[in-house]
């Protein structure tokens, strides 16, 4: 894979606020990509929390677009419209936190093989649909499940069509209103998850090596240090993804967001008007991305982990090349309003002292990460 630096596509008002020096940063220090890894994740499977009061999870992540796949007294299994037995889990416990990501591989050998290399047993995936895993935990301590052989299910009913739209110089809907139900945008499968890790380098590393991750976008501080990493499944000609895990560097390590797909931005403009009505929490949104270019919503569940709904992302095949680009909060957004300064870092005194006394170039990081994230990129945005 060749890397290249493409810095028109990104292009945005604010951008001029950087020196030709500071622009041309971004692909002058690059990430690894040498070495074979173990496998090869080809799909997203499911995504772990763990929270104090279930019924409250379920009722919200009903609102949200989720079906009840399972429940017991301790464990909440939650699937999607699409194929998936189950989408998200939920395990009862004292306080809410991020646990970990389910990811599937694509055949009994590759699982084999990851055992063999790691020395983890294979064992069987909990909840419905069965299937086996290796349970694996990354360099922060979150788990990585790669699992195999779950149940394909037949997708729920729901609206499978979106309906055209009339453009200009084309119209294609006659005699058809566009008439979408005020209800939750259902949504059809997970999607992605992004983290903040304590070691950037190590936790791409780590993740290369397990799960065959393309990094699809780079995005660097302005003396060119990669920071975070857009990275995408590698299915060889198939599309995948613009991102399935992204690893932002930060004070300590935690759960940003996941994401769940729906269909279009109907579906999310509607479904954004139901979670109103139902009294959640809105954190962001609706806009568009700019790198992976997808329709955007945001929400807090009932405990504070931001879930974005979305809808029309980019795809890529294997052969797309990495791009490297300045990381600046202008480049998150398209069109929108502001990313919330709630969803800046805000390290705990673990984090600060790791900092303070992490070596002058985790300090010089961490300034330069502030430095752009803190610049307003659209004044006239409140």
């Amino acid at each position: 894979m060749v890397a290249t630096t493409s810095l028109d596509q990104i292009a945005y008002p604010g951008s001029d606020q950087y020196s030709a020096e500071q622009l041309a940063a971004p692909g002058s220090i690059t990430i690894d990509l040498h070495g074979e890894p173990l496998t090869r994740a080809v799909d997203t499977a499911y995504i772990m929390f763990q929270v104090p009061d279930l019924e409250r999870q379920k009722a919200f992540l009903q609102d949200f677009g989720m079906v009840v796949a399972e429940q017991s007294d301790t464990r909440l299994y939650m699937r999607g419209y699409g194929p998936d037995p189950y989408i998200y889990v939920a395990h009862q416990a004292d306080k809410a936190g991020f646990l970990g990501a389910g990811l599937a591989v694509e055949s009994e050998e590759a699982l084999q093989k990851v055992a063999r290399a790691t020395g983890v047993q294979i064992e069987p995936v909990d909840g419905p649909g069965k299937g086996r895993r290796v349970r694996l935990t990354d360099p922060d301590g979150f788990l990585v499940d790669l699992v195999y052989g779950r149940a394909v299910l037949e997708p729920l009913e729901t609206r499978r069509e979106s309906l055209p739209l009339n453009l200009p110089h084309q119209k294609d809907r006659v005699n058809h209103g566009q008439r979408t139900p005020l209800a939750p945008s259902a949504i059809e499968r997970f999607g992605h998850y992004v983290m903040m890790v304590s070691d950037f380098d190590a936790s791409w590393q780590w993740y290369r090596k397990h799960l065959g991750l393309l990094p699809t976008d780079v995005l660097c501080t302005d003396t060119g240090r990669p920071v975070l990493a857009f990275t995408r499944l590698d299915k060889g000609s198939a599309p995948a993804d613009h991102h399935t895990v992204v690893l932002a560097a930060g004070p300590e390590a935690g759960y940003m967001h996941s994401a769940y797909e729906t269909l279009d931005q109907d579906a999310i403009g509607q479904g954004q008007q139901y979670l109103k009505l139902k009294g959640w929490k809105h954190f962001w949104g609706m806009g568009r991305h700019i790198l992976g270019s997808q329709i955007f919503d945001y929400w807090l569940d009932p405990f504070g982990h931001e879930v974005e709904h979305y809808a029309d992302g980019d795809v890529f095949d294997s052969t797309y090349p990495m791009q490297y680009h300045l990381f600046d909060r202008g480049g998150l957004w398209a069109w929108g309003n502001d990313v919330p300064d709630a969803m800046r870092p805000k390290p705990g005194l673990r984090a600060i002292l790791g900092i303070v006394f992490g070596g002058a170039d985790r300090r010089k990081m961490m300034q330069e990460m502030m430095r752009a994230i803190g610049r307003k990129p659209r004044p006239w945005l409140k």
